[in-house]
C-alpha cells in the first residue's frame, strides 16, 4: 500500500532537500514550500564564524566546524518543531548531512568520535519523512558556486566536491526508514528547479511506494 501524503499528520510531515554545495537545495526547498503552502526552514549556516576559517585551514578547523554544525542543526530542528506547527515543513538541510560532510572532512579517528556523538543526537532528533537529493556533476556545482559569488567558497575545487558527493552516495544507501528521491541534473536551465518541484508534487499526490527513486532531468 502506498504511503499517501495526505494521510500523514501535517504536524509531523518534514521534507528535507539535500545535495552538494551549489546543488540548489535552498531554491528547491523554498519553491516546494510555496507550492505546498508549507513552512520553510532554512539552515543558518552563514551565522557560523568557523565556516570562513575552515576554508582557510581545512585540516585544523574541520572537527570544530563539523561539531558546531551538528549542534546548530539539531538546535534549529528542535526549536522549529517544538512549536508544533500544523504546517508541513520543508527544510534545505537534514541532520544526516552532518555525518556525510564529517566523513568527507575528518580523519578516521575524528570521524569515529564524531559518529558516536552524532548517533546520540540523532536518536532524539526529528527524522524527515522524505529526503530529496539533488545530484549533479562537479562542473555544474563549480559554475553555480561561482555565480553566487560567496568569497569564502572560492577555494572549493572539483576534488573536494567529488569527496562530498561520495559521502552522500554511501550515506544515502545507509539511511533506514526514510524514502529518498534522487534528481540527477545533467544541465541547469531556467526551468530545472520548477521541473524538480513538479515531479515532487506529483509523487506526493500519488503516494510514496518506494524506498529509493531516481529521476534524471
Amino acid at each position: 500500500m502506498p504511503i499517501h501524503f495526505l494521510q500523514l499528520k501535517l504536524n509531523t510531515m518534514y521534507i528535507c532537500i539535500e545535495g552538494n554545495i551549489g546543488a540548489g537545495k535552498t531554491t528547491v526547498a523554498l519553491a516546494l514550500a510555496k507550492r505546498r503552502n508549507a513552512a520553510f526552514l532554512e539552515e543558518q549556516f552563514e551565522d557560523n564564524p568557523l565556516l570562513h576559517l575552515f576554508y582557510k585551514n581545512r585540516k585544523q578547523m574541520a572537527f570544530p566546524l563539523e561539531y558546531s554544525f551538528l549542534l546548530s542543526r539539531h538546535a534549529q530542528l528542535h526549536n522549529h518543531f517544538k512549536r508544533k506547527s500544523k504546517k508541513i515543513t520543508v527544510a534545505d538541510f537534514s541532520l544526516h548531512k552532518c555525518l556525510w560532510f564529517a566523513k568527507s572532512n575528518l580523519n578516521k579517528e575524528e570521524f569515529e568520535l564524531y559518529k558516536t556523538h552524532f548517533k546520540i543526537i540523532e536518536s532524539v532528533a526529528k527524522a524527515p519523512a522524505l529526503i530529496i537529493y539533488i545530484n549533479t556533476l562537479p562542473e555544474n556545482l563549480l559554475l553555480n558556486i561561482k555565480r553566487r559569488g560567496r568569497k569564502y567558497e572560492k577555494s572549493i575545487d572539483k576534488a573536494y566536491l567529488m569527496g562530498v558527493a561520495d559521502s552522500y552516495k554511501s550515506g544515502l544507501k545507509k539511511v533506514k526508514g526514510i524514502p529518498v528521491i534522487e534528481f540527477f541534473v545533467s544541465v541547469y536551465t531556467a526551468k530545472t528547479f520548477e521541473g524538480i518541484v513538479n515531479h515532487i508534487d506529483d509523487i506526493l499526490k500519488k503516494g510514496i511506494t518506494f524506498k529509493y527513486k531516481e529521476i534524471i532531468l
